[in-house]
């Protein structure tokens, strides 16, 4: 019986660490097609983008009640037409057009992040209609802005970009299990508290005002976001950006939990799905697109 219980111990360990392996498996995988797709070059890392966008939107479709079938040609049809745009050398001549569209979505998404604050503790309602117009406006819009970020200021950008998504939700994890007593929106993301959202504020700023400091390269996007609009307005806007990072992390949540999921898919082993990884990246690319253009537009 002594041996039976060790044994029963070991198994949640087990399975934790062969879970943590399958994700760090997958996670060095996608580094490696991400890498090889940057050094063959702006198509190859376009059609990549695509094909993880895609994914993505097949996902967010999925949960809004579309037949796998209809999802897929959905996703394929709005994804091929934004890499031929690309492929095209359109994006140059469509910065106004960007600028009205990542407009739209961004206020879109802070109306999203106050209403889920303002719902934090019973939640809301999705309509089917709002959750599939949301997929298939919010996914492109952030796409294409990737390929006009890439554009800009080459992989340096886009990953400067990115790490604002990523040190966020990293900081918020580590200061949520560290201080969290508070939750954030109970009824939506149970684990979610303030003090970890506070963390990922100040870390991410703090981050990124460091790498003003020591990092001269001016496509980094927070020391563009510096140089055009001074220390104070560039923390607003970062924390602008937090707030929407955090906004698409609920937003997820919130669809999951109304059609009762854990995962948006199983396609990223360990991970769950694209949408998944991308939720809180959704709202941050065309908004930090959407300063850019109109720093860019205004000269």
């Amino acid at each position: 019986p002594v041996f039976q219980i060790a044994l029963a111990a070991q198994h949640p360990q087990r399975q934790a660490v062969q879970g943590m392996m399958l994700r760090v498996i997958t996670v060095t995988v996608l580094l490696a097609v991400l890498c090889i797709a940057i050094a063959m070059g702006p198509l190859a890392f376009a059609g990549v983008m695509a094909v993880a966008f895609g994914a993505a939107l097949y996902e967010w479709l999925r949960m809004g009640g579309l037949g796998p079938v209809p999802a897929i040609l959905v996703a394929a049809v709005e994804m091929i037409t934004q890499f031929s745009l690309y492929w095209a050398g359109a994006l140059p001549r469509m910065e106004w057009f960007l600028f009205i569209i990542d407009g739209a979505v961004m206020l879109a998404w802070f109306a999203i992040f106050f209403t889920e604050l303002a719902h934090r503790k019973n939640g809301f309602k999705v309509s089917v209609r709002t959750c599939l117009v949301s997929a298939v406006t919010f996914v492109p819009a952030a796409y294409l802005s990737l390929l006009y970020l890439y554009e800009i200021g080459d992989w340096v950008m886009v990953l400067s970009v990115l790490l604002i998504v990523w040190g966020a939700d990293i900081s918020a994890y580590f200061s949520g299990r560290a201080w969290g007593k508070h939750p954030m929106a109970p009824a939506i993301s149970p684990k979610k508290t303030w003090e970890g959202a506070l963390g990922a504020y100040v870390i991410v700023i703090v981050f990124f005002l460091l790498t003003y400091w020591f990092c001269i390269q001016k496509n980094v996007f927070t020391n563009f976001l510096f140089d055009e609009l001074g220390f104070i307005w560039g923390v607003v806007v970062l924390a602008g950006l937090v707030a929407l990072s955090i906004a698409g992390d609920l937003w997820e949540s919130m669809l999951k939990r109304l059609v009762g999921i854990k995962d948006s898919s199983n396609l990223l082993p360990g991970h769950g799905g694209f949408f998944d990884r991308m939720d809180a990246t959704l709202p941050v690319i065309p908004a930090a697109t959407w300063i850019i253009l109109s720093v860019v537009l205004a000269r």
